[in-house]
């Protein structure tokens, strides 16, 4: 045929000068696909005998072989799977986008009862290509979902003309939702999802088999919900879901609507996040709201797993009820009670032990409790046996033993804190060596067992003793290329030699040594200066700034430091009564 071979030579010529065009290419047309890939073929041919003079990896070879990919996926996977080929294909964006909405129109664009049965087998495939590829079409969430709902009403248009092979399905209603969910219309969206939801099971009630809402439909829209964060009854409206949801599959309605673990998820974090005083109370109810669902309904498929007893813990780590610890603690106690009796779904795990040892800091930090170290290393201990005795759940990471160093430099009153604080990061650093590569020693252990030594108090042996470690300590982390003393490092050493060294000459020649490496680094910060002048004398410190004050020291002695951004001095505001007697 005369015509369609000048069409073929002039889509050549366009995907030779532009592959991207390549996207005008109508589903119509695929014959002409088999002279582009031979095409393509003698051009990649041609690219390859010449490599030793060319690059065989430029920009264009590539192009060419791209093209090709997708052309041979395009034929081989048949006229109904062209959309999804293409999709995946590695094309850019704009490609995706002009070739889906090519097909979309195609379809969208035609009268009533006039569908092909390829049209109508394509309709699904298009669907599901606009909804499950976002991050691919780089378009307007909004536009997305109105073209995968117009697919779907020429469908149903299609199937009230008397076209029979056009059977909108489950999956094609749930493509239509999930759209509107990742549309980031929030409530707008939320309110279109849960409506389509409705009629079909609405329209399953009246016997159409073919749109029963299942497990991923409800979902959705939970999740709809979960993220319209303009409305602020959107949790409700999700529980309100999860409700329907129980109720119908209790009654009989829907048998594929049975409540799964998936489904609180999305509701627990929210309020988990939420920040709302209720939040922990109300995390708590829907975990017992699961449990009372397996033991009570006999829904097995909702019974809570180590996940949903993590979020909760931590909805009241994120509270500020100073019974958070104890009820955070209950529950790990809970959920360790059962792993002993050999569940396999609740037990705690390396996230576990996280929030119970961040749950002791406030009692450390604000209420000064002399036990809170000493109560996180005993749970620390229990997650280091744990893991030994071959529970991979278990790993201890990095931030877990900071945490509990950090208790420990902080818990000054207690009779040798900082030989605790030494022996947890020792214990770190043999489960480094032993191969735990998630619990690598940094900056921040060492520098807190420099805290915990010059925060000691008591008789002058107990302070060289402090001293000792301090200086080894500082020495140790000097060795190491991940563990080099910070600003806050060097801080703290000044601090140890003001506070744990009684003789004045000592402290200065000492101060001096750690002056010049402080200065050769370029970590003095104003803490660590700060630090300095209260452990030398002023003498010493003269001749060791020639007399300049911090802003006049020269920059390359400071510039690794971190200097924190503090506000501006405002004065206070004078009262009513300050200004009538002043």
């Amino acid at each position: 045929d005369h015509c369609h071979w000048n069409g073929s030579e002039v889509l050549k010529h366009s995907a030779l000068h532009h592959p991207s065009s390549i996207a005008q290419f109508s589903r119509r047309n695929l014959s002409s696909i088999h002279h582009v890939v031979a095409f393509y073929h003698l051009q990649e041919q041609q690219y390859i005998m010449k490599s030793e003079r060319t690059n065989p990896l430029s920009s264009r070879y590539r192009s060419f072989r791209i093209i090709t990919a997708a052309s041979i996926a395009l034929l081989n996977t048949g006229r109904h799977l062209q959309a999804q080929a293409y999709v995946t294909s590695g094309l850019p964006a704009r490609t995706h986008r002009a070739f889906l909405r090519k097909l979309t129109d195609d379809i969208c664009n035609t009268d009533a009862g006039t569908l092909t049965p390829e049209e109508v087998s394509n309709a699904p495939m298009l669907m599901s290509a606009w909804a499950s590829a976002p991050e691919k079409l780089r378009q307007s969430g909004r536009e997305r979902a109105m073209a995968v709902e117009g697919l779907l009403k020429r469908m149903i248009d299609e199937r009230r003309a008397g076209n029979t092979d056009a059977i909108v399905r489950t999956e094609d209603y749930n493509a239509v939702m999930k759209s509107w969910a990742m549309s980031g219309e929030k409530s707008a969206a939320a309110l279109r999802v849960e409506q389509i939801l409705i009629n079909m099971q609405d329209m399953y009630a009246a016997g159409d088999q073919d749109v029963q809402p299942n497990l991923e439909s409800f979902q959705i829209a939970i999740e709809a919900w979960t993220k319209a964060t303009d409305e602020p009854k959107s949790l409700t409206r999700a529980q309100q879901i999860l409700d329907w949801m129980t109720k119908i599959y209790l009654s009989s309605a829907n048998d594929l609507a049975m409540p799964h673990t998936s489904c609180f998820y999305p509701i627990l974090k929210c309020w988990a996040t939420s920040g709302k005083l209720e939040a922990p109370i109300v995390s708590e109810h829907l975990l017992m709201w699961m449990q009372h669902l397996q033991t009570n309904q006999g829904i097995h498929s909702a019974r809570p797993d180590t996940m949903c007893f993590n979020i909760v813990m931590s909805s009241w780590l994120k509270s500020t009820d100073i019974a958070a610890e104890k009820r955070i603690r209950q529950m790990y106690e809970y959920m360790d009670k059962c792993r002993r009796r050999g569940s396999e779904d609740i037990k705690p795990d390396a996230s576990t032990y996280n929030i119970v040892i961040s749950s002791i800091a406030p009692a450390v930090k604000k209420y000064h409790d002399m036990g809170g170290a000493r109560r996180a290393d005993k749970i620390l201990a229990r997650l280091e046996r744990g893991f030994l005795a071959g529970d991979e759940s278990l790993k201890p990471d990095t931030i877990i033993y900071n945490q509990v160093i950090d208790y420990w430099a902080k818990t000054q009153s207690a009779r040798g804190h900082f030989l605790k604080a030494r022996e947890v990061l020792d214990r770190q650093i043999e489960m480094h060596e032993s191969g735990v590569l998630k619990c690598r020693p940094d900056v921040t252990g060492y520098t807190s067992v420099i805290a915990a030594c010059a925060s000691t108090y008591g008789t002058k042996r107990e302070k060289r003793r402090s001293f000792d470690l301090a200086h080894a300590t500082y020495m140790e982390a000097c060795k190491n290329k991940n563990t080099q003393p910070n600003e806050i490092t060097y801080g703290l050493m000044f601090k140890a030699v003001g506070r744990l060294l009684p003789k004045e000459e000592e402290r200065n020649r000492y101060a001096k040594t750690l002056f010049t490496l402080c200065r050769d680094d370029g970590l003095l910060g104003e803490m660590a200066f700060n630090r300095m002048k209260e452990a030398v004398t002023k003498k010493m410190l003269h001749e060791l700034t020639s007399g300049m004050l911090y802003a006049e020291f020269p920059e390359e002695w400071k510039c690794h430091a971190k200097t924190p951004h503090r506000k501006p001095f405002q004065p206070k505001r004078a009262s009513k009564k300050d200004r009538l007697h002043p």
